[in-house]
């Protein structure tokens, strides 16, 4: 049911040949690998999406696309997963990735007084120490999980198959 919902969602090869935006990535886009999912390109998808979600960049979704295309992920799990940086968690995220950067870096945390321009730079390096730590964290547990969750999935199908079978 919710593969059909996604499949009646989904924009057509030509939507995407069009989208200027998207005509980076030539016609690689429209390859059927990266809109099928299986456990490989589910796993990588989550994790290329949740590495790119960690960035301090604009445009996520094309990092997003960008590696989910390099290592053959499911594209719209890929996007999809990059909304997990929204502007209700934006702040957190990044004021959490700052203090575990200027942490492991040893430097001390600024304190804001006036223009946040002035505290840019010195802000600069332990946040982007911090959101490239969380996002290779977040995009290794996201691919474990994954691909733990997919593994138990099939696990139980094929139990309760068993069991059917049993029962006859």
């Amino acid at each position: 049911m919710l593969r059909q919902w996604l499949r009646n969602r989904m924009p057509s090869q030509e939507t995407l040949r069009e989208h200027r935006v998207l005509a980076l990535f030539g016609e690689r886009l429209l390859d059927p690998d990266y809109w099928c999912c299986n456990r490989h390109s589910a796993a990588v998808a989550v994790a290329a999406g949740l590495f790119a979600a960690w960035l301090p960049l604009p445009l996520h979704t094309l990092v997003a696309i960008g590696l989910a295309v390099l290592f053959r992920g499911y594209l719209p799990l890929a996007i999809a997963m990059v909304w997990v940086n929204n502007p209700l968690t934006l702040a957190p995220m990044f004021y959490f990735a700052y203090r575990l950067g200027a942490w492991l870096l040893g430097t001390p945390e600024l304190v804001f007084n006036g223009s946040l321009e002035h505290e840019a730079l010195a802000m600069a390096v332990p946040l982007l120490t911090g959101t490239l730590l969380m996002g290779l964290t977040s995009a290794l547990l996201g691919w474990v999980i994954t691909r733990l969750g997919w593994r138990w999935k099939v696990q139980l199908a094929w139990k309760l198959r068993q069991e059917r079978r049993d029962q006859r």
